[in-house]
């Protein structure tokens, strides 16, 4: 018998249909349709050296739409499989979470290198303050996720470590 849905599972299904499918897609049209989610040195055409950067801004985040389209379909396969308490939600929740983590910590990395996460680009630039506060916001998602559905009912019995003296095999 599967456990009943609790609250929580209900608030983590939403988590991971709306966040990890419905906001990584949201982006993703921002991004190629509109200015919302760029930073503000992609307009200025007259620094060569901020030109250069945006270039490599550019491609480097146009690298990333299908590695987030493998986070927003196992996100949705993970709630659904969820809301119908299936064991498959903790493998699709952990995929979509550990690549929501994987590719947030190397946007991180990026912005630290070329030092886009400075107080003189975040002070200026809603555009970096918003994917700031993306690569917070996913590491963070991506942390609880893993740590909640590594421990979930749904979890099978056979995968967990046995406990010594609890009659289970070593």
């Amino acid at each position: 018998m599967t456990p009943a849905l609790s609250r929580t599972d209900k608030v983590h299904a939403a988590i991971l249909a709306a966040g990890g499918g419905g906001l990584v897609c949201a982006y993703w049209i921002a991004f190629f349709r509109s200015d919302l989610t760029l930073p503000n040195f992609v307009h200025d055409m007259t620094d060569p050296a901020l030109m250069r950067l945006t270039t490599i801004y550019l491609g480097f985040e146009s690298a990333f739409p299908l590695a987030d389209l493998l986070v927003a379909v196992t996100s949705g396969l993970a709630a659904f499989y969820l809301v119908g308490r299936d064991a498959k939600a903790v493998l699709f929740g952990l995929i979509a979470s550990g690549a929501l983590g994987f590719l947030a910590f190397i946007d991180i990395s990026f912005n630290l290198l070329h030092g886009l996460y400075s107080p003189a680009f975040l002070a200026d630039d809603p555009g970096l303050r918003l994917e700031a506060l993306i690569n917070v916001t996913c590491v963070t998602g991506a942390i609880w996720s893993i740590w909640r559905l590594w421990g979930h009912p749904l979890r099978r019995a056979d995968d967990r470590p046995s406990v010594a003296g609890s009659g289970g095999s070593a």
